[in-house]
């Protein structure tokens, strides 16, 4: 089928402008390079005009940041045209804010060099205005925000000059002065250094130019907030909350491509034991003197071919940049954990899984020691401990389940299985090992980290536009445990064994990273930090299953890194929106704040409990885990 090109007339700038009139969302192809995209009703237009032959994808990147942008067609012929429409636009929408903003930015000819170190290159702007807009709050936002932005270690240099035709070098004015006046438009001019290019070859740089179009287009942002806030009747709160509420389709494919492959395998539950009872036994009859052999389940999936998937997904197509880096790093960990999968029970495993969880910092190794020498260890023969049956235990954690689907659609369900010696929780499903038993005092703390926990993240990351937020984002690991461990102190059941085992698991991690054998390590806990023979064995296991997995380091890491979210003044509330890391707190908010995100659902019921409160802003005063326990 032949492609049919839209005639740029004046029939198109009218039903554009009635689209706007209306308040509809426009997303229109131009010629056949162009783009205007208008989310809504928004007092700014960033605008990129470049002449034929200049297929900038950079600056494409840095328009598309914005929920308002003109990528102008390139053909000389159009440019009467395009200047008929942003007049017509920028009519309409000053009418609606009583002033508009528009951005022009373009690439400089040459780039700028540091001169201290002729050998980097330094990102520069040059900022144009008008003499009358010299003062405005934009301008003086814009400059301030660019002057920010770092770029391989290099701080951008940013000038100011004012001219009298503040657009494109060789194009004509987007705007007459006379025509800016009666509008009450600030037209701004912005030239980029062409740092992204290669200075040989021409080439573009893709890292450079995409670190420089994200930052670029963050710049802009602030400036339209800024000008919004001081010279529009608009009063949004927050910069955020002027960005893109609409993706292109791309957006809505990469994320269910990423979490396609995400769900397509469990790798917890693939490195997880299948005999870990029958493995200890083992263990003891050779009076702990030789490593038990594991078995697992067989891999169900093919990691190459999952690879092949992944990398072949086209997020370079996806247009909003915090997503754009979002689905980016999700595809770097996949990567990992498909490596993982691949190489369970070889040698090559221990050095996949650092790559992916990390190793153990000095400071974590030393908070986990302070644990173990602060917190006393358990009675070794405790009399009358009361322990719950796996039947009970499952009763208690579907009257969770229930009380959770009363507020929402909640799918997630139990599983009872014989080959499991732990509970966790796989799809947004508890599974619960059929033979288990808990003590007493375990089981709300329990219940509240398993259903409380990750299932409603899993859950309410599913009631949101993207799927990942269920499946988790890049390093949620570590802020889900880290949550999930916390939320025990909440309900008051942070014991002091339960921080002792988390302590333990950094200990044995340290260990199988600096060579210890399963055997040295057993030891190690066993003899060196009191714990019993059971609790020992089953630490080690974890951390040595699959042929070193490190993940369990991520439990006491992701509680500090909680308790210092929240010692920062950071909302508990925004870590249940889905299954993300502590760093993408203020990802959720802008997203939350763009109305991209729904809200939650699902809330955790100890969060309304007063007593919880008090816990809460009691870590808010400097505390250690050490003194979470018995509060």
């Amino acid at each position: 089928m032949a492609k049919t090109t839209v005639k740029l007339d004046q029939e198109l700038i009218d039903s554009l402008t009635e689209q706007l009139r209306h308040n509809r969302p426009i997303r229109r192809v131009l010629g056949s390079d162009g783009v205007l995209n208008i989310d809504r009703q928004l007092p700014f237009l960033f605008v990129y005009r470049p002449p034929p032959g200049e297929a900038n994808s950079v600056f494409s990147t840095i328009l598309t940041g914005g929920a308002s942008y003109l990528l102008a067609p390139a053909d000389p012929k159009t440019r009467a045209w395009t200047k008929r429409l942003v007049a017509e636009i920028a009519e309409q929408l000053s009418a609606v804010f009583g002033s508009f903003l528009i951005i022009e930015l373009w690439p400089a000819q040459e780039v700028e060099v540091n001169e201290k170190s002729p050998a980097a290159v330094q990102p520069a702007f040059s900022v144009r205005h008008d003499q009358t807009d010299g003062t405005s709050a934009a301008l003086e936002r814009l400059v301030s925000s660019l002057e920010r932005i770092v770029v391989m270690k290099q701080k951008a240099r940013v000038e100011r000059v004012s001219l009298a035709n503040v657009g494109r070098p060789g194009m004509a004015r987007l705007l007459s002065p006379k025509t800016e006046d009666d509008l009450n438009v600030t037209l701004l001019g912005v030239e980029v250094s062409p740092i992204y290019l290669d200075p040989e070859t021409g080439d573009v740089l893709p890292l450079v130019g995409r670190a420089l179009a994200r930052l670029t287009a963050r710049s802009l942002q602030r400036a339209a907030f800024e000008f919004a806030r001081a010279e529009t009747n608009d009063r949004s709160m927050h910069y955020h909350a002027l960005g893109r509420r609409t993706f292109v389709a791309a957006a809505k494919r990469v994320d269910g491509q990423l979490a396609a492959v995400a769900e397509s395998f469990d790798l917890l539950l693939a490195v997880t034991p299948t005999n870990s009872d029958a493995a200890l036994r083992a263990f003891r009859r050779s009076k702990f003197l030789r490593a038990p052999r594991f078995h697992y389940r067989p891999t169900t999936v093919d990691p190459d071919l999952l690879k092949r998937r992944l990398w072949n997904i086209k997020i370079e197509q996806v247009e909003d940049p915090v997503l754009d880096q979002l689905f980016r790093e999700k595809r770097r960990e996949l990567d990992l954990k498909l490596t993982l999968l691949a190489d369970r029970e070889r040698h090559r495993f221990l050095h996949t899984s650092m790559a992916l969880y990390g190793r153990v910092r000095a400071d974590l190794l030393a908070s986990a020691n302070s644990i173990l020498d602060e917190v006393e260890p358990p009675d070794s023969s405790p009399t009358g401990q009361r322990t719950v049956t796996a039947g009970a235990f499952i009763a208690r954690a579907q009257a969770e389940l229930d009380r959770m689907s009363n507020t929402g659609e909640m799918g997630g369900r139990i599983i009872v299985q014989d080959d499991v010696s732990s509970l966790m929780v796989s799809s947004g499903n508890l599974i619960v090992g059929a033979n288990m038993s808990f003590p007493s005092n375990r089981v709300e703390p329990l219940i509240q980290h398993e259903v409380g926990t990750h299932v409603l993240t899993y859950w309410n990351g599913r009631a949101q536009p993207f799927k990942l937020l269920a499946t988790g984002l890049a390093g949620h690991d570590e802020l889900q445990e880290g949550l999930a461990v916390f939320v025990e102190y909440l309900v008051g059941g942070l014991t002091g064994p339960r921080l002792r085992t988390l302590a333990a698991r950094v200990v044995a991690v340290c260990a199988l990273v600096d060579g210890a054998t399963f055997v040295e390590t057993f030891r190690l806990l066993r003899h060196d930090y009191g714990f019993s023979e059971r609790m020992a064995f089953l630490v080690t296991m974890r951390v040595f299953r699959g042929g070193g997995l490190t993940k369990d380091a991520v439990y006491l890491r992701g509680l500090e890194s909680v308790m210092s979210y929240l010692a920062k003044g950071g909302r508990l509330d925004t870590l249940f929106v889905g299954k993300i890391a502590t760093e993408h707190a203020s990802v959720v908010e802008e997203l939350q704040r763009r109305q991209v995100l729904e809200p939650p659902p699902f809330r955790p019921s100890y969060l309304d409990q007063p007593d919880s409160h008090y816990r809460i802003e009691r870590i808010r005063e400097n505390a250690k885990p050490a003194d979470l326990v018995d509060v």
